[in-house]
């Protein structure tokens, strides 16, 4: 399969490292844009790309394969603005890279016969981040099943898997990418300041815990939610779950969130027969 030419419309966190980790990769770049064209300029000369700009302005600027790295509220506004350019694009691949949006954003593109797609990455990006952080990762494909075939191959050659989703499955997994994610990291600034509520320095209290988090999720790739489980509802240990509770009360949010993750741990606990069904009872109440 011939290498495609390709066009990167957006260059914030993931654009700015889609288009390193294709370059990499030795996939050609066509052209870079982006809204402030300095930006995509400064990408374009240090990749080596002879064409940037704010937006394409004709289809001699675009490549075969279009990836469309902005907001979800500006994909609309861009899909409509690149309808103009160009009456037939039978020979292009759209892609937007949303999580929680569908291909069919881009309806108003594959009505001129573009090929229309999604490929989110179950990633998060900074301007940190580097080529290598597409490594091992999987990316949401949905869309036209056309395009998939040149869209694995990128992914495999960025060292990444892919994942073919429905439209309803997309938008779930996204959900639960938010709550893997995202939702850890304000659970650990939780943590981190449930500890900080004795007054212990938060910076310390984040040092100690890292160490607990990194073992964790070591533990939880290589068995079951239930397998990795660990602390005291595991062991049935209803005295120290009520001391918790009573140290949370002067603090209403963290407690509840405690309370939350609590039943939801009992549930689990219980799917393994790690507790007893009276035991499992008895820790409901107390965090009920």
């Amino acid at each position: 399969m011939p290498a495609p030419e390709i066009t990167i419309i957006g260059v914030g966190g993931l654009g700015n490292s889609l288009a390193r980790a294709l370059s990499a990769a030795e996939i050609p770049i066509k052209s870079i844009f982006n809204r402030t064209a300095d930006k995509a300029q400064d990408l374009a000369d240090e990749l080596d790309i002879s064409i940037s700009g704010s937006f394409p302005s004709n289809d001699y600027e675009l490549g075969n394969l279009i990836f469309i790295t902005v907001s979800d509220s500006a994909i609309n506004n861009i899909a409509q603005r690149l309808a103009v350019i160009l009456e037939d694009f039978n020979n292009n691949i759209f892609v937007h890279c949303s999580g929680n949006e569908s291909a069919s954003l881009l309806k108003v593109l594959e009505s001129k016969g573009g090929s229309i797609a999604c490929l989110h990455p179950l990633q998060t990006f900074t301007k940190q981040s580097s080529a290598s952080d597409f490594e091992d990762i999987y990316f949401s494909l949905q869309g036209d099943t056309s395009a998939f075939p040149q869209l694995k191959e990128i992914a495999q050659k960025l060292g990444a898997d892919t994942l073919e989703v429905t439209e309803d499955q997309k938008s779930h997994l996204h959900a639960a990418a938010v709550m893997a994610s995202n939702y850890l990291n304000t659970l650990l600034d939780a943590a981190v300041e449930t500890a900080a509520v004795s007054d212990l320095a938060p910076e310390e209290a984040k040092k100690a815990l890292m160490p607990l988090v990194k073992t964790t999720l070591q533990n939880i790739e290589v068995q079951s939610f239930e397998e990795a489980l660990s602390g005291p509802i595991k062991r049935g240990d209803i005295p120290t779950v009520k001391h918790h509770l009573d140290l949370l009360k002067s603090q209403p949010e963290l407690l509840t969130l405690y309370r939350i993750l609590g039943l939801r741990t009992v549930k689990n606990a219980r799917k393994n027969q790690r507790i007893d069904q009276d035991t499992a009872k008895k820790m409901l109440n107390i965090l009920e």
